[in-house]
C-alpha cells in the first residue's frame, strides 16, 4: 500500500498555490479592470496574496484527508478518476474561499461572483494537470 509523506503533501501544496495564485491574480485583474473606470492592480494583488495563506492551509488539509481514502489508488500511482474527483472536491472548497476573500477585499458581490465562477473553469483544468504531473513524481511515496 502506498503512503504519502507530509513533506510531499507540503511541497505539492506550495507548487499548486503558486499556480493558483497566478491564475487568481490574472482573473481578478481582468474582471476588476473590465468593470472599473480606472486601472488598478492592488485589489487583485490583495486577493491573490491573502489566498496564498488561506489556500495553502486548506489545500494541505484537503491533501491529507484524501490520503486517508484509498479509492482509486494503485500500488505506485492513482487512477485518473481519483484525480478528477479530488479536483472537484478541491474546487468547491477553493471557490468558496476565493468568493469570500474577493467579497471581503472588494466589497463587490458581482466581482466576487465573477472571479469565483471563472476560477472554477480555469483552476479545474490546471488542478487536474497538476495532479497528473505529481502522479509521475515518485519522491515522497512510501510503498
Amino acid at each position: 500500500m502506498m503512503i504519502i509523506t507530509k513533506k510531499r503533501s507540503l511541497i505539492k501544496s506550495l507548487t499548486w498555490r503558486l499556480l493558483g495564485s497566478i491564475d487568481t491574480f490574472i482573473l481578478s485583474l481582468i474582471i476588476i479592470n473590465y468593470s472599473s473606470e480606472k486601472y488598478t492592480y492592488d485589489l487583485a494583488l490583495y486577493i491573490a496574496s491573502f489566498e496564498i495563506i488561506t489556500k495553502t492551509i486548506l489545500y494541505y488539509f484537503h491533501e491529507r484527508i484524501w490520503n486517508i481514502f484509498k479509492i482509486g489508488r494503485l500500488k505506485e500511482k492513482v487512477r485518473r478518476g481519483r484525480s478528477l474527483f479530488k479536483a472537484m472536491t478541491w474546487r468547491v472548497i477553493a471557490s468558496l474561499d476565493t468568493f469570500f476573500l474577493s467579497y471581503i477585499i472588494t466589497g463587490r458581490f458581482d466581482w466576487a461572483t465573477s472571479i469565483a465562477i471563472f476560477e472554477i473553469i480555469t483552476k479545474s483544468i490546471i488542478y487536474y494537470f497538476h495532479e497528473r504531473a505529481w502522479n509521475r513524481v515518485k519522491w515522497g511515496r512510501v510503498i
